[in-house]
């Protein structure tokens, strides 16, 4: 499902690592825990944790791929944060 007005900045395990884009205000941090069943070969791969950067052009879209995504019930969820624009 493709959710307008995001845009996938970082996901290490996926391969994906772009440039910052500030003219998407939003940012969602997410970490993730490596897998239980894999957990050394996902530390030697990836690092500790599974990480992922959304910069959303509102709170809303990104709020929508965070539900989309499940990531709010996530079980290997360590931290999750929505930044809001800095001001100017």
């Amino acid at each position: 499902m493709a959710i307008r007005g995001i845009k996938l900045i970082q996901h290490n395990t996926s391969g994906v690592n772009l440039p910052d884009d500030l003219s998407y205000p939003w940012r969602l941090d997410a970490a993730l825990g490596p897998p239980e069943f894999m957990t050394m070969a996902f530390i030697g791969l990836y690092g500790g944790s599974e990480t992922i950067r959304v910069r959303g052009k509102s709170r809303k879209a990104l709020e929508k791929f965070v539900k989309v995504n499940c990531l709010n019930t996530h079980p290997r969820l360590r931290s999750l944060e929505i930044t809001q624009p800095e001001a100017a």
